[in-house]
């Protein structure tokens, strides 16, 4: 890592959930360095994707964000008009989990991918479509000028997000923010995906938040990996120690519930209960209804992020 591309200090958000204002992200900090990928991991509802969100300023409107988010030393939050629209156009994209979703279904490929081209930067349109089917190339797709007159519904979900990659890229961002971009592909197609986001994050040195609820994925593409609970980062550890070296209950016990291709069980482990919301979270520790390991101590304050691990009885649990 050559510079600090991103940093996330003690960031919270609050929205109107049922007419009432809720935290639904509270006090979570990161930093990802230049060309390093840093996968957010955490069930559903724990506030991955609004974190992205967050940091590319989409978040929802009458939303409020706190804390600090800088890119390359660049206060993000306090960008005016102008200053957010250069910032989204120059320094920072976004791939969505579901491309259909991302994508107008009536207007062709290659409008999609350079309309922005055109607008942001002024090519004319044979230059742009030129940049759009190398980057096609990049990407997989081959013959890439049939690919920009066809519609997205002739294409197939593991295309369209190859698309959406392309689209990301076609602005030279220096951070890319995935949002579980391979949710709704099949096991060979996500390889293949997240196997030319990292060869195209090597050779372009983009910085990546990688967004999943896989932990093997994440171990996989990630140099770094933060597990998210009810709003918090609960822990932060190299993906080489995820599997050996995970201190947090939370995230022992998301390890332990998968799977194992090599050993057999008759029945995995479960965390019981259901995971919360930050705005669901009762005081002290959220995890602490969960948690086998739950003392007085959990249910009457929050624990501190200290090494690496939000968590009252780390040391004694490592």
């Amino acid at each position: 890592m050559d510079a600090m591309m991103l940093e996330i200090k003690n960031l919270r958000v609050r929205l109107r959930v049922e007419g009432e204002p809720r935290t639904v992200i509270h006090d979570t900090s990161f930093t990802i360095g230049a060309g390093e990928a840093f996968g957010l991991i955490g069930e559903s509802g724990s506030g991955k994707s609004m974190t992205a969100r967050a940091v590319a300023r989409l978040l929802p409107e009458g939303a409020e964000c706190t804390g600090e988010i800088a890119f390359a030393g660049k206060p993000v939050l306090a960008l005016k008009p102008d200053e957010l629209r250069r910032y989204r156009v120059d320094d920072v994209a976004m791939i969505f989990q579901d491309p259909r979703a991302s994508i107008n279904p009536v207007r062709t490929v290659g409008d999609f991918l350079t309309e922005a081209a055109r607008t942001n930067f002024g090519m004319r349109r044979r230059e742009a479509e030129d940049k759009a089917v190398a980057l096609l190339a990049e990407v997989g797709i081959a013959d890439g000028g049939r690919r920009l007159k066809q519609h997205p519904h002739q294409l197939s979900g593991g295309l369209l997000q190859r698309v959406m990659i392309a689209s990301a890229l076609m602005g030279d961002p220096k951070l890319l923010l995935a949002d579980e971009p391979t949710t709704a592909l099949d096991v060979t197609t996500q390889s293949e995906v997240m196997g030319i986001l990292n060869r195209l994050r090597a050779e372009h040195g983009v910085a990546m938040l990688f967004i999943t609820h896989d932990l093997e994925l994440a171990g996989a593409v990630c140099d770094r990996i933060g597990v998210m609970y009810a709003g918090s980062i609960v822990e932060t550890l190299s993906s080489d120690a995820l599997h050996e070296a995970a201190r947090h209950p939370y995230t022992q016990g998301l390890l332990t519930s998968r799977p194992s291709l090599t050993a057999t069980t008759r029945r995995l482990p479960v965390i019981p209960g259901k995971p919360l919301s930050a705005f669901e979270a009762p005081g002290g520790c959220a995890f602490a209804p969960r948690c086998a390991h739950v003392i007085a101590q959990c249910r009457e304050s929050g624990p501190e992020f200290v090494d690496g691990v939000r968590c009252h009885r780390v040391g004694e649990l490592s």
